[in-house]
Order: structure tokens, then C-alpha cells, then sequence
């Protein structure tokens, strides 16, 4: 599995707790809680939160979770989270992409997971595709050998997307 999570922050995670699995709450070894280091691509920079209820287009290099609703697109070259919850009606391009709400919509990204809790109605075009048991995805998985830089990614979206 390759879950992403939140950049940490002064050693505390995106809910406020300690990184690592530490019996004191100190951090494990610069490891997240699922003892994977967060990356210059694996960092979460932007959330949009519960209460939010966003339309329109996301481009960007850094990361972004949702928490509450999307609809439009997501063209971004770092991780996308979407929380449990969440509900986005969007295409995504992104470096990663991590499910745990429903998603109405098309994935293009090196790494697609889809927790136990996500719902995926759309195709996936990755490199790497991982799903707990209970995910639920309605649409195909196309795998390929490498996955898109994701400079290429965003530039492809970019040239796809109507101008405003």
C-alpha cells in the first residue's frame, strides 16, 4: 500500500496527532503512521475541508486533500487526497491519487489507490493500482509500464481543457 498523508507540522500530522508509532508520541524515525516517509511529491499542502463545497478547476504543484465537495477538474503534479466523506464529481491528473470517498470521474496518475471506504465510478490510467477490501470501483484499470512525468500529465490536461 502507498497511502498518502499529510505534511507534517511541527511533528504533528494533518489531524493534530504525532507522526510514528512512538509509545511516548515522539515521532518514528521521520516516519508517518504508516511507516512511510513523506516525500518531496507525497506532501499535502492545500485541504479543502468538510465544510467546503468547491466548482471550478484545481491546477497546481503541491498536494491537496478533500474533505468536502468538488466539482470541475483537477489538474495537479503532486498527490491527491480525497477523504472519507468526500464526495468529487471531476477528471484527475495527478502524481498519485488516494480514495476514500466516492469520486465521479476519470484518473490518469502513477499511483491510484482506493481505500476501503472509496467509491470510484470511472477509469483509472495508472502504474500502480492498490484497493483495500471493500473499495468499490465501477470502470476500468488501464496499467501501463511507467506512468507519466507528472509535468507531462498537468501540460496534457492543461491542452485538454476548455479555455475560460
Amino acid at each position: 500500500m502507498f497511502t498518502i498523508r499529510p505534511k507534517s507540522n511541527n511533528g504533528l500530522n494533518g489531524n493534530g496527532h504525532k507522526n510514528g508509532n512512538g509509545s511516548n508520541g515522539q515521532a518514528g524515525n521521520g516516519l508517518n503512521g504508516n511507516g512511510h516517509k513523506n516525500g518531496k511529491h507525497g506532501s499535502i499542502e492545500t485541504v479543502l475541508g468538510p465544510g467546503v463545497h468547491y466548482k471550478g478547476t484545481l491546477n497546481g504543484a503541491a498536494g491537496v486533500r478533500i474533505e468536502g465537495s468538488f466539482d470541475g477538474s483537477i489538474n495537479i503534479k503532486g498527490p491527491v487526497v480525497i477523504a472519507d466523506g468526500a464526495k468529487v464529481t471531476a477528471d484527475i491528473h495527478a502524481s498519485a491519487v488516494s480514495v476514500g470517498g466516492s469520486l465521479k470521474g476519470n484518473i490518469t496518475a502513477g499511483k491510484v489507490e482506493i481505500l476501503s471506504t472509496g467509491r470510484v465510478w470511472g477509469d483509472l490510467t495508472t502504474s500502480a493500482f492498490a484497493s483495500e477490501e471493500g473499495a468499490f470501483l465501477r470502470g476500468s484499470v488501464k496499467m501501463e509500464d511507467e506512468a507519466p512525468a507528472p509535468e507531462t500529465v498537468v501540460a496534457i490536461a492543461a491542452q485538454a481543457a476548455p479555455a475560460l
